[in-house]
């Protein structure tokens, strides 16, 4: 015999789990919808850099798609009023985000080669990755308009109260993916739930017409089949790769090739260690000597953007009485420099994690040497670029105190150019170091009046009998630019004006 719960008939009852599924599908997919713009960043990032036009397309196509996805899902929502012809586009919307987790990664990577990940390159990439699914996605508000109203004097609230509701969805998904999948789980996995959670959607959706909604029902049920393994399963590393990671910053993949480990951040090396002796495998972190031609004296130092920990640890085998301080605002990149490429702060030494102009001005301290490299893949956060910051490094500078920035796309660059130009606008000194074997170029900058060529030359044969480097001091100041590369329109760079994304564009392009 048929149990009915006291109060409820069955028509009551058939109501509920209507509902029940109704308001399920209507807050899920907004956090769905905005978990994949979260997530896209990190898909576009290796093959395009974390630069504003990347966010600027990701922005861009969102709208887009959320504009033509209302339109189209008002007009089906007219002629198909029913929430199983919702679950068909729902589970079209799953379909194109397995497509995401089988094809995403090397699609995004031929976009990139074949656009020269140009932002024009980069809203397209966007586009034919995301809109698609996110087009899908976005018929969910006029289909639950449609399907909610009974009575035309209740459309106002009805409606307020379903835009609430998937408001609701999209803000959990927003901080769901951004605080608690991104720093736990793999990108795969990460695509994969998304994937699951969409087409277990289609399937609530479709639950009352199974049979009318056959094969979209089937199509459902084959994706939540086939994007199980991808959500349990992490990624099996392939050739020379033995660590990757997508943090909330960057792509971090670590390689070992014979006795070098690298570490690559969105695919762009930044660091290498080597195997036998622990000595950068780059070329550019030893170039930090050269602070010792202008102050010999150097005891406490500072490096903004800790990267593989090369450049503080080159320096303090030499110089053991050297403190040092590492600032990155990445997590975790102490713990893979720690665990991967030999970065071993001794008893003295800290490590922190932090926004780097955050940390000075925070901080009344003063060193000796404040070395900044930080790059995230091909972008550098513009911030740390301006006057503005510069003037906050000169603070927490000693009287004979150097500030060394590096900067890795040659004299040509225009980016290059312009740090170098508004590093020369804030200090009195400054020295221009290309590196041998390297596109790398090495500022340095002080407070103190300009050391000839002569008296640089002198001071490295001196050091060299107390530090021995590899390349001689000597060798390395041998290598000082002595003229003027700074091109009449490139800016000086400020909080107001900084377009380090554009310039550091129109240098790749070169």
């Amino acid at each position: 015999m048929r149990r009915i719960v006291p109060g409820y008939t069955p028509r009551v009852l058939s109501r509920f789990r209507f509902y029940w599924r109704f308001y399920w599908v209507v807050g899920v997919c907004g956090a769905i919808l905005m978990a994949l713009e979260i997530l896209s960043s990190r898909v576009l990032a290796p093959h395009f850099g974390n630069s504003v036009y990347v966010w600027g397309s990701i922005i861009s196509v969102f709208l887009a798609a959320l504009s033509a996805g209302y339109l189209w899902g008002g007009r089906l929502a007219d002629r198909h009023p029913s929430i199983a012809a919702l679950g068909r586009l729902l589970a079209l919307a799953a379909s194109f985000q397995a497509l995401l987790l089988w094809v995403g990664s090397p699609l995004a990577s031929w976009l990139g080669g074949v656009t020269g990940a140009t932002p024009a390159g980069t809203l397209l990439a966007t586009s034919v990755l995301f809109g698609p699914a996110s087009i899908l996605l976005a018929t969910v508000s006029p289909y639950a308009v449609r399907l909610a109203i009974h009575d035309l004097g209740s459309v106002g609230n009805t409606a307020g109260r379903l835009y609430a509701l998937s408001t609701l969805g999209s803000l959990a998904g927003t901080l769901g993916c951004t605080f608690g999948l991104i720093p736990y789980l793999e990108l795969r996995q990460i695509i994969g739930l998304l994937a699951l959670l969409t087409a277990v959607t289609a399937l609530f959706a479709l639950a009352g017409g199974f049979r009318a909604e056959m094969a979209a029902s089937a199509l459902a049920a084959l994706l939540v089949i086939a994007c199980v393994p991808a959500v349990f399963s992490r990624v099996r590393l392939t050739g020379d790769v033995i660590y990757e990671r997508v943090t909330p910053y960057q792509t971090l993949v670590v390689h070992e090739r014979g006795r070098v480990r690298t570490l690559e951040s969105d695919r762009i090396q930044q660091a290498g260690v080597d195997l036998r002796d622990g000595e950068p495998a780059l070329h550019y972190p030893r170039w930090s000597a050269l602070a010792l031609v202008l102050n010999p004296r150097i005891e406490r130092m500072l490096v903004l953007g800790l990267g593989g920990g090369s450049t503080g640890g080159y320096l303090q085998r030499r110089v053991p009485h050297l403190r040092i301080d590492s600032v990155d605002v990445d997590p975790a990149v102490p713990e893979v420099a720690r665990r991967y490429l030999r970065f071993a702060p001794r008893p003295g030494d800290r490590v922190f994690v932090a926004d780097a102009r955050s940390f000075l001005h925070g901080s009344n301290e003063r060193w000796d040497l404040i070395f900044c490299d930080t790059y995230i893949g091909l972008s550098v956060p513009f911030h740390l670029t301006t006057v503005q910051f510069l003037d906050e490094v000169k603070r927490h500078l000693t009287p004979d105190g150097i500030f060394m920035v590096n900067l890795a796309a040659g004299l040509e660059d225009p980016f290059s150019q312009a740090m170098y130009n508004t590093v020369r606008d804030r200090f009195q000194s400054v020295y221009v170091f290309p590196v041998r074997g390297a596109s790398n170029v090495e500022v340095l900058a002080t407070e103190r009046p300009a050391v000839l060529p002569p008296q640089l030359a002198a001071r490295a044969r001196e050091l060299e009998a107390r530090f021995p480097f590899d390349p001689t001091l000597s060798e390395m100041v041998a290598t000082r630019f002595h003229g003027d590369f700074i091109s009449r329109d490139i800016p000086l760079l400020s909080d107001e004006y900084a377009p380090v994304d554009r310039l550091i564009r129109l240098g790749q392009k070169k």
